[in-house]
Order: C-alpha cells, then structure tokens, then sequence
C-alpha cells in the first residue's frame, strides 16, 4: 500500500487491526512493525485512542522490525562468534565505539565510529564522514582503518557479545541460509502470526526485504505500507529499485493506493509537491483543508541561533488560527541545530574528564525538551557506568556496556536502575550562571551520593571524586532553555508524527562540502537527494503552519522554487519584517504588510 503524508496510514493499519484481530482464533496475533520507535509510539496512542489497546498485548507483536529481528531470528539461536547470550544496540555510537589509529599514523583529533563501516563488508563509508581532516586522514590509512575496525568489532563480539542492529541482520540472514533452522522457524512464526504489518516500508533496506520475502515463502501474510518520497535512511542502504521489484512480487489487485492529504493546508500541500518528483499537490481533505496561512520563509543571517525559535513561536502566536507555542516544534536534520534554533543549546563535546561535568551533562540530557526515550534511556545508562565506576566494578579498559558488569558483579540490575533515577530525580534541572549556584549544585551532587553510602577507595572522599571543575563551563549543560514551551526533535525522530506548526531549520553552507547549494540544486531540478527528502518529512509533519528557517544567501532561490510551485509564502527577515510574498487567490492577505 503506497500513500502520501497524511493519507491515514496509521489509521487504516488500526482499522486492520482491529477488523482482524476480533476475528482471529486463540493463540494466533498480528505483528505490527515500523523503523523508529516514534513511529511505534504513534501506533499505540492510535490503539488506545480507537480501544482497541487489548490487541497490542501478546500473542500480538508491536515494535521496530529491529526489535522483531531481534527477538525471532537472531536470539534464539545466539551468535556462533560469542558463547554469552548477545546484546544488540542501535548503535555503536550509543557506546561511543570509535576507530583510532595508533603511532606515527595516529590522528589529533576525533575517532570513527565504528558505524561508519560496513557490517558485511567492513569497508569504510567515506562519504558519510563530514569532518574534512579526518576524511583525509581516512582516505590515505583505509585499509589501516578498516584492520583496526575488523579487529574490533570482533572484540566486541567474543568478549561482550555486543552487536550493532546492522550486525544483526548479518546474523539473521547467516541463520536463514540454515536450511533446517529456516525451516522450523518458518513454522513457528507463521503458526503464531496471522499477519506481519510493516509500515514505512521506504525505509527496508535489501536485507530487510530478504527477510520479508522469507516470511511470505513460508505463508505467512506480509503488508507493507510505504511513501518512497519520505525514505530518509540511506545510511540503512534502503533501495527504492529494490522496494519497487519486491512491491511488483504481489497481485495487481493487492497493490492499493491512499490518496488525499487529511492532515495539512492547502499551502503545505503545495510546499510539500515541491520537494518531490510528482508536481501534482495533495489533495487537503482534512480539518485544515480551509486554512490558508501562508508557508513562513524566514531568512536568517550567521549561526543558526534561538532568535528562530522566537520568531517561529511570534508567527505561531499571530497567525490567528488558535495556536499556541506549545503546538509547535523545531525540526532540524542535526539535533544540535533543532536544538539552537530552538534557545535550548546543549555542549554536543565534553569539555573535561571530572566527574562534575559527568553528571552535569548526564542531567541536562535528561532533561532537555529536546529529549526522547532514547536518549533518556542513553542518560540512565550512563549514570549507572557512574554509579559502577563508583561501586568499584568498572574496569575502563575493558568493559562497555552495564548490564555483563552487572551480571559479572551479579548485582540486582533494578536496583541499580532505581538508585540512577533517583539521583536524577532528585538533582536540580538547571543552574544559573553565578558562582553560588555553581557551588550549590556541586554541593547538591556530593550529597545525593552520600545517600548512597558508597564505599571508596582509602583516602578518597566525595569532595575530591566529585571536585568543582576549574572553569565554569562544565555548568553550560545545565543552562535553562531560553523557550521553555517549545519542543526541538530531529527529522527522524519526528517521523511519523504531526504537530499543528513546524518550523524546518536549513543549515548554512560549508565549502568544500557545500551541501545546502546542493540540496537547493536537487530542491529546484526536482533530481533525487535524500537531504531534500529530509525537508519533505520535515514540511509534511505540519498539519497547519509551515516554517522555514533559510539562510540569507539561500532566501531567494528558496522563494523562486516556491513561486513556480504556486505555493504561497510570507518572507520575513528574522527581526520578523515582512520582506515579500506571493498571493494565492484563497488567501486574504488585507491583514498582512507585503512589500
């Protein structure tokens, strides 16, 4: 099924599940899965808003098509290269797992991460490097580089058995080659699943669609929802081409379409055709349909900066469709410029060792408004390394991840997760920029840990482990939002989701890279890029306000794509004078100073 933002995928999916699941016979259930778990969230505040939550619990499966790998094909059998039962992770950035060269070939300066390599291949992704020196740096050693990452990743396999999730499709693909194996969990897969429902298809990559073609050869039924428009996961190796071929493998008569946009404006409609090959708008049919606030172009100058969330949250407030800040979100493709544009700055570097600063950053990531469950559940995580550091079970040379040091210190693993919540609980959120305050919340921090009675090595106490920093930088994670109402995401994680009013932050251009005048190239030529794509999802989470946060330079090609899209726009200047727009003939404009 293919269908536009807004067409009422998730809705449809509900309806399905719902029409099915009152019908199936004990033991049998539906698998429902996406690729991000905002995605999955969304599905289920769907659920509970149709009453039809009792269908989530098991036998029935919700969840990323990561966490279905996960738990059916991978873990069963375990991985051959490790006798412990495997962790998988997002991510090797999420453990901070970087390559480094050692000796004369050693680079000054950041590491790679270990994503950067091929799971299958170990090659290094050169492209996706953005830091200059180091794309140097990388492109003469590459084959030192992808020794070391070899040897590492092994490592990681035989000691802690830790796997990234695109090492696990290695796995599982090594476990369906089995052909007995195969076999027997084809049968019992397709004996407790009726039907295994698949939405933002776009974004399987082959290995995925390997998978799926797995789970039909066995009978099993397999509907895939998708908008190639909104595929943002080339770092996934996602394939339309390949989408297409597996698409073509089903009936004529099974191959459906979602038409009409039931969530966006007319001009977002119109700002969204842009962005993508079929020039044709959506048709709105929703309960915005009659809105026809223009698209906002607003043009910035330097950094990016929070004088864009204060604008955006000013155009919300006077755009007289009843909003209010809390209605909108920033939206950026880093979540460090969502972040600025939004005033909520937070050090994306550390800026020391001390253990101050740890747990500084640890509660403002915890905090942030910009925060997910991942990266909630990222700042427990590392708390807990602290509180292990701490409790003397941490070993820096060897250990990576919590949970084997909690199995091998055979501690109570919730236990342990209470005691780090409990001291970010009860830790004060911010701190002001003076040296009292500064004293107050390093005092605040000695005394949580003295609540829980650690036992130190002679001759330490909590005054030297936790000692105040000499710079009063380390308080910068600390720093309260400048705009307290106003939510900040990246385009990913906001994927899936609506908000009435979101504001797309563009970056400005960076020679030699130049990737912005690229996106435009792509935007005005109407040629394939997945950073256009990237501003597509972004425009189309709006059901009724448009934002867009252009650099100066970039203002005017952005309006002349708009004009020859018959789009109508505002363009202001970031101190919020209007500066020029173009009329649409259902939009009154007597309210408006044009010029």
């Amino acid at each position: 099924m293919e269908a536009c933002p807004g067409a009422g995928k998730t809705r449809t999916i509900v309806a399905r599940v719902a029409r099915i699941a009152r019908a199936l016979p004990p033991r049998r259930a539906l698998a429902m899965l996406s690729f991000t778990n905002s995605a999955v969230e969304k599905f289920i505040e769907d659920c509970g808003k149709a009453d039809i939550a009792r269908f989530l619990r098991f036998p029935h499966f919700v969840g990323t098509f990561d966490a279905f790998v996960r738990h059916f094909i991978v873990l069963p059998p375990g991985i051959a290269a490790s006798a412990s039962r495997p962790i998988i992770i997002d991510s090797w950035d999420t453990l901070g797992v970087n390559v480094r060269l050692t000796g004369s070939k050693a680079f000054r300066g950041e590491g790679l991460s270990l994503d950067k390599f091929d799971a299958e291949t170990g090659v290094v992704e050169l492209a996706g490097i953005g830091h200059l020196a180091l794309h140097k740096h990388v492109t003469q050693y590459q084959e030192d580089y992808q020794n070391v990452a070899e040897r590492m990743r092994n490592a990681l396999y035989r000691k802690h058995g830790l796997i990234s999730t695109a090492d696990a499709r290695i796995e599982a693909r090594r476990h369906l080659q089995d052909f007995n194996w195969s076999q027997a969990l084809g049968k019992a897969i397709k004996a407790r699943f009726h039907e295994v429902i698949v939405d933002e298809a776009q974004d399987c990559n082959p290995l995925d669609l390997d998978i799926l073609v797995w789970l039909r050869s066995h009978g099993i039924r397999v509907t895939v929802v998708c908008d190639p428009d909104q595929a943002i996961y080339a770092f996934r190796h996602g394939s339309a081409t390949d989408l297409l071929k597996f698409g073509e493998t089903y009936k004529v008569g099974d191959r459906l379409c979602l038409t009409g946009n039931f969530r966006s404006s007319k001009p977002i409609c119109a700002l969204a055709a842009t962005l993508r090959n079929r020039r044709e708008p959506d048709s709105a049919l929703g309960s915005t349909a009659g809105i026809t606030h223009p698209v906002i172009v607003a043009a910035y100058s330097g950094k990016i900066t929070g004088n864009i969330g204060q604008l955006f949250i000013e155009r919300i407030e006077t755009a007289n469709v009843g909003l209010s800040s809390k209605d909108g979100i920033v939206l950026a493709h880093k979540l460090d410029d969502a972040q600025r544009a939004a005033g909520n700055p937070i050090l994306s570097d550390v800026c020391g060792t001390s253990q101050i600063e740890t747990v500084a950053r640890i509660v403002g990531e915890f905090w942030s408004p910009s925060a997910t469950k991942r990266t909630r559940e990222s700042a427990l995580q590392t708390m807990e390394r602290l509180l292990l550091i701490l409790l003397r079970h941490w070993n820096e040379k060897e250990d990576r991840y919590p949970v084997r040091v909690i199995e091998r210190a055979k501690l109570n693993r919730r236990e342990l997760r209470r005691q780090a919540l409990d001291v970010l609980m009860q830790l004060p959120k911010t701190c002001n920029d003076t040296d009292q305050e500064r004293c107050d919340w390093v005092d605040s921090v000695r005394n949580q840990m003295s609540r829980l009675q650690l036992i130190l090595p002679q001759g330490q106490t909590l005054g030297k482990v936790f000692r105040r920093p000499p710079t009063k930088k380390w308080a910068e994670h600390l720093r309260a939002p400048v705009i307290k109402s106003l939510s900040c995401s990246t385009v990913h994680e906001a994927k899936g989701r609506e908000y009435e009013a979101v504001c797309v932050v563009l970056k400005p251009d960076h020679a030699p890279l130049n990737r912005t005048s690229k996106v435009f190239e792509a935007w005005k030529e109407r040629t394939d890029s997945e950073a256009k794509r990237v501003i597509y999802v972004g425009v189309t989470r709006a059901r009724t306000l448009a934002f867009l946060a252009v650099p100066s330079s970039f203002t005017d090609r952005c309006c002349t794509i708009l004009d020859h899209g018959g789009t109508p726009y505002e363009r202001v200047k970031i101190d919020g004078r209007a500066s020029g727009g173009r009329e649409l003939a259902l939009f009154d404009y007597a309210s408006l100073q044009v010029f």
